[in-house]
């Protein structure tokens, strides 16, 4: 078990390495290619839902996604730094890497087995797609902020929910576990940049 579990925490370091590669060369992306770059990455998500066979975290289109969400996370990251500055950045950051451990070390050994979670969790992620897809056409203020908490909240319990399948054996390989993990903790990250950019003095 614990060779297991190393081989996903090595997989978890590769996709962030992909990622950090990708996010370093997206400062070379034309800033109209993001909106397209976003949508591609829309489409992936749904198709990988919806459609039967066809895999988010799959060996090729896992890569695909790593490199695209690093390419277009690079804007995100550096319009924070210009509205705040590099230290708010990177406590954020490592604020949102205390929420994944403590929330992980939660799912890995306080809770027995909740793999009975996963309905919910899928559900959820249903819910934090529509409201963002109407959100997009409405523009309402309120309704970001609530999509902001739940994606948060979500993607602390997907954290729990993979640290615990972790703990149960229950997932299929490494490769995906690592993903999985990591994608959790990108995307925390990226909601509590969300949060603080919404509550967060200004310079």
């Amino acid at each position: 078990m614990i060779k297991d579990h190393g081989r996903v925490w090595l997989f978890f370091m590769y996709y962030w390495i992909i990622f950090g590669i990708s996010t370093y060369f997206g400062q070379f992306l034309p800033p109209e290619w993001r909106p397209t770059l976003s949508m591609t990455i829309f489409i992936i998500i749904m198709i990988s839902l919806f459609v039967r066979g066809f895999n988010r975290s799959g060996p090729v289109i896992s890569h695909i996604y790593a490199i695209l969400i690093g390419l277009i996370s690079y804007g995100t990251f550096e319009g924070f730094i210009n509205q705040f500055d590099e230290r708010i950045f990177y406590q954020v950051v490592l604020i949102s890497v205390i929420v994944f451990v403590i929330f992980g070390i939660t799912g890995y050994f306080l809770l027995k087995d909740i793999s009975s979670w996963g309905r919910f969790l899928f559900a959820g992620l249903l819910v934090l797609i529509l409201a963002s897809i109407v959100n997009f056409f409405v523009g309402l203020d309120w309704l970001a902020f609530g999509i902001t908490v739940f994606g948060l909240l979500l993607y602390i319990g997907y954290t729990m929910y993979d640290f615990n399948r972790m703990k149960n054996r229950k997932y299929r390989n490494a490769r995906v576990m690592g993903f999985n993990l990591f994608m959790d903790l990108l995307l925390i990250i990226k909601r509590m940049l969300q949060l603080y950019r919404r509550f967060g003095n200004r310079r």
